[in-house]
């Protein structure tokens, strides 16, 4: 599974609506801006929020957007499903008896505990849990993703 640029550029744009004040309206181009996202495709991006019922758009000289929900209350699940489909890591697990082999693969039992996994994480993670990591990240907090000296090695959870 791989997300689109458009699903990286939603959440992107839903984390920046999430370190301002709830209710706070920002314009599009603030966010292209500060998000680095290419400012023309981020007007379809917001319409396609708005219509999933996870942002609000405003129009007119102070128009804009602002979420339509807390940031504790929008997971990334929903926000990536908005833009895409639902998430399936196999077409096996799409549908029941989509595929054939279901009854007998021995594999197929290990894509659904992949997949009830990642699905279970992106619920449990809330776009507030994300923007009190960034703003910690930027504050030099001790929270966040640590790096070893070798850097040849990985980043690890702190």
């Amino acid at each position: 599974m791989q997300l689109t640029r458009q699903a990286d550029y939603a959440i992107r744009a839903l984390l920046k609506l999430s370190e301002v004040e709830y209710g706070s309206v920002i314009q599009t181009k603030e966010i292209a801006s500060c998000e680095a996202i290419p400012e023309k495709y981020l007007p379809t991006i917001m319409r396609t929020l708005a219509r999933a019922g996870l942002v609000r758009t405003l129009r007119g000289n102070q128009g804009g957007v602002l979420l339509a929900r807390q940031p504790s209350e929008i997971n990334l699940r929903e926000v990536i499903e908005a833009i895409e489909e639902p998430i399936v890591l196999n077409r096996c697990l799409r549908d029941r008896g989509e595929c054939s082999r279901e009854e007998f693969c021995p594999v197929h039992p290990v894509w659904d505990r992949i997949q009830k996994s990642l699905v279970e994480r992106l619920e449990s993670t809330t776009f507030a849990d994300l923007a009190t990591e960034r703003i910690s990240a930027a504050a030099g907090s001790s929270k966040g993703w640590q790096y070893d000296e070798d850097p040849r090695r990985e980043k690890v959870p702190a």
